[in-house]
């Protein structure tokens, strides 16, 4: 008997057992046999023919759902039998194919006369004194030939030379110029008499590999050979001047003076080489320059942070018309407009000459200010905006440990991203850095969400990792700034090499996007209240190992929070911990995040007003209030930073003073050094000041100067 017969056989003794166990009489059963009535039948019976042996509701009912759920039955083992006959194929399949190939595929190897083998080109490094493989783009690569198995060395010395020295010339000099030999797969020079066949035979390789081995020749080298010909040096044609001078500019005046540099002891590269990577950067004239720095946008100085948008609905001229050249809107691009000098004025108009700063050229057109050996109080640290991650790094890499709770209090200077140094000096300068860091280093260097950890980089080593920890003890001592962001966790690991697991789940929740947070929750709440494979989603995007159900979930979630929290930026934290220990050992990482996080509520208590106040600047607070308790996180974020240069509250208040601005010099001004905001009195309405100081801090375009 068939297993799909036995299967329905056993459906349909199942059926009438049922019937029995309903009462159903015997006659009616021996009737149902005879006629074949089974689950298939019923399932296709209207009520009509179902009263013919039922006549009770119930039992008609009883048995078309009894039938439907054999039948959902039968469909079951069907799919299971299919999957186990597929299964059983595939591994018949496997065994076939592991016996091997036949002796006839044997026999067929062993007389084909032509074989297929692959060659490579290495190159002798003479200031590393190795063999380095020559990549393709240099003229090198992998090359596959078809060649006959009793061909020896010689031949494929040839064919090499052909294939990498193509007509005597490759990328790396004249074939002349060098010594060859062919050497195997284990960087051994290749026996004259062995052939390909023989090789392959003692290695058993599906496919060989060669090497055209190649050394330039030296005047000195022993391997090369005496011809008697007079020596010739190859490398004449790069030589230069044993000595030479060339004038470069000084950054010491805005008229440099020119200097001599004396270039004999200035080493010479090969600039054939592959070791040295010789880099070209742009030179502009004058007046390139000048036109360069009338079109980047400017970013903020210190210590005044202000704002127009005239730039978007007025043209340059009706904007000013007393200021010939560079008087322009939210845009201006070198700082000629500067809106909070004077209350109710615009600045004067500057030549171009005197907006340019007083670094040569060369160090305008750089991206990177440069950075002394040894940074002392006298030295400000200099920072450039464009680069602020890698320049703050670099710079507290050249700061002891021990000078960051100290009485030393470095300063800070900005330069432009054009390279003009900024006028801004003050605390307000250093949260605005501070906070400027971190904002970059959340976004270019952690991974997580409203929680975050260190995310390993291959540009970052141990000294890169140590100044970033620098960084945090000197935010926190400077200005009381510290990264909330970052896992309490990890933090405690770093500073004092304990945690608490309880903490780690709820941390993990916050360090998950919002859906993937709901779908654990949910799921660890009420597992089959959430889809199965919706679960498995999320686990197997931490590289979850093991198969979820109700009851390892939890465990699962505790382990993969220890491995994304504690296990992943282990090494940030060993880095970290030998510069944290500053901290003190009562450091309390909760308490002080709670401190530091902002709220609506917070911030507006910090505002300080006036005793007395008239109707027009109690109208002004009133809106001020009231937009400060809209702003949702982010924003309130980019409110306080405006404020006060930190987007923490280190600031215990901020002060608010009034001003009668109107028309296009109508905008907020910040005072970040003093904490003080000073608004305009004249807005008709709410929804006036509500527009336009949301404009502020969504354009991101502020101007800093000092007052």
């Amino acid at each position: 008997m068939d297993p799909e017969g036995a299967d329905n056989g056993g459906s349909d003794e199942g059926l009438y057992e049922f019937l029995k166990a309903r009462g159903v009489g015997e006659d009616t059963i021996r009737t149902m046999r005879d006629e074949k009535i089974t689950c298939e039948t019923i399932i296709l019976m209207n009520d009509d023919d179902l009263s013919r042996y039922f006549p009770a509701y119930g039992d008609k009912l009883a048995v078309v759902s009894f039938a439907k759920q054999q039948e959902k039955k039968e469909k079951v083992n069907a799919r299971k039998r299919t999957l186990f006959e597929k299964l059983s194929w595939k591994m018949s399949r496997k065994n076939e194919t592991q016996a091997g190939p036949s002796k006839d595929v044997q026999s067929r190897n062993a007389t084909k006369q032509g074989r297929k083998i692959e060659v490579g080109w290495m190159d002798y490094n003479h200031i590393k004194e190795e063999y380095s493989q020559v990549r393709t783009k240099c003229g090198g690569g992998v090359r596959k030939l078809t060649i006959n198995k009793e061909v020896t060395s010689r031949d494929i010395l040839r064919a090499s030379k052909e294939l990498f020295f193509p007509g005597g010339i490759s990328p790396k000099g004249r074939e002349e110029e060098f010594l060859f030999r062919i050497m195997n797969f284990n960087l051994l020079e290749m026996d004259v008499a062995s052939s390909v066949g023989e090789v392959y035979k003692s290695t058993k390789f599906a496919m060989l590999r060669f090497y055209l081995a190649s050394k330039k020749i030296e005047v000195d080298d022993p391997d090369s050979e005496d011809d008697g010909l007079p020596a010739v040096d190859i490398t004449a044609q790069r030589d230069l001047p044993s000595t030479s001078s060339v004038l470069l500019p000084t950054a010491s005046t805005p008229n440099p003076v020119p200097e001599q540099l004396d270039l004999s002891e200035v080493p010479v590269y090969d600039l054939t080489s592959s070791d040295h990577e010789v880099k070209f950067g742009p030179l502009f004239t004058d007046a390139e320059v000048e036109d360069l720095a009338l079109t980047l946008p400017i970013t903020r100085t210190e210590e005044i942070i202000s704002y127009t948008e005239a730039a978007s609905a007025n043209p340059v001229g009706e904007m000013a018309p007393a200021n010939p050249v560079s008087v322009m809107a939210a845009a201006n691009p070198v700082g000629v407009m500067a809106s909070a000098n004077l209350v109710g004025e615009m600045a004067p108009a500057h030549p171009v000459e005197e907006m340019a700063p007083a670094n040569p050229v060369g160090v305008m057109a750089s991206a990177n200010p440069v950075i002394p050996d040894v940074l002392t109080v006298d030295e400000p640290i200099v920072v450039n905006r464009g680069n602020m991650l890698h320049d703050m790094v670099d710079a507290f890499r050249l700061i002891p440990k021990e000078a960051l709770q100290s009485d030393t209090q470095y300063t800070f200077r900005i330069q432009h991203i054009d390279g003009r140094m900024e006028a801004g000096e003050g605390v307000g300068v250093t949260r605005d850095c501070i906070s400027f860091f971190w904002e970059e280093f959340f976004s270019r260097c952690t991974v997580g969400c409203s929680v975050k950890v260190p995310f390993i980089r291959h540009d970052l080593g141990q000294a890169e990792w140590q100044a970033v920890a620098k960084i945090i003890v000197f935010g926190w001592y400077a200005c009381g700034y510290f990264p909330c962001q970052l896992s309490p966790s990890f933090m405690r690991m770093a500073i004092s090499g304990s945690y608490s697991s309880d903490d780690l789940v709820g941390e993990f929740l916050n360090y998950l996007s919002d859906e993937e947070a709901t779908t654990l929750r949910a799921a660890m709440n009420e597992y089959d209240s959430y889809p199965q494979e919706d679960i498995t989603d999320v686990l197997n995007t931490y590289g979850c190992r093991s198969i979820p159900n109700a009851e390892n979930l939890p465990t699962l979630v505790a382990e993969i929070a220890h491995k994304e929290l504690i296990q992943s930026p282990a090494f940030v934290g060993d880095c970290w911990s030998k510069i944290l220990d500053a901290l003190s050992q009562n450091f309390d990482i909760s308490m002080v995040a709670e401190q530091l996080q902002p709220t609506n509520r917070k911030v507006s208590r910090l505002f300080s007003f006036s005793d007395t106040l008239t109707a027009a600047q109690e109208t002004t607070k009133n809106h001020l209030l009231r937009f400060t308790r809209e702003l949702d996180a982010i924003t309130l974020k980019k409110f306080l930073r405006f404020c006060t240069g930190s987007d923490l509250l280190t600031c215990d208040s901020i002060a608010i003073r009034f001003n009668e601005r109107s028309g296009l010099s109508r905008h907020p001004v910040a005072h970040t050094c003093g904490c003080v905001l000073e608004l305009p009195v004249t807005y008709d309405h709410y929804p006036e000041f509500r527009s336009e100081f949301r404009a502020v801090l969504e354009s991101g375009v502020w101007a800093m100067d000092i007052v």
